[in-house]
């Protein structure tokens, strides 16, 4: 089953390209593109720091997650 992602829901990264796990809570800003099977979204963190993932690098964050 796919993830279905929204505008302002907080994510985790959870498999990212580079290869290091990032525990930090993001929130999808915006969607990017949708090419190949997999949406690619904006993320920001708390402290500006924003990143382009698939669809397949993220997963939902805690219900108790604060960003």
């Amino acid at each position: 089953m796919r993830e279905a992602f929204h505008i302002g829901q907080l994510v985790r990264i959870s498999r990212p390209a580079a290869g290091y796990a990032d525990h930090r809570t993001y929130c999808i800003v915006c969607l990017v593109s949708k090419t190949g099977g997999h949406a690619v979204y904006r993320v920001k963190n708390t402290v500006g720091i924003e990143r382009l993932v698939r669809s397949d690098e993220i997963e939902p964050a805690a219900l108790t997650a604060v960003p």
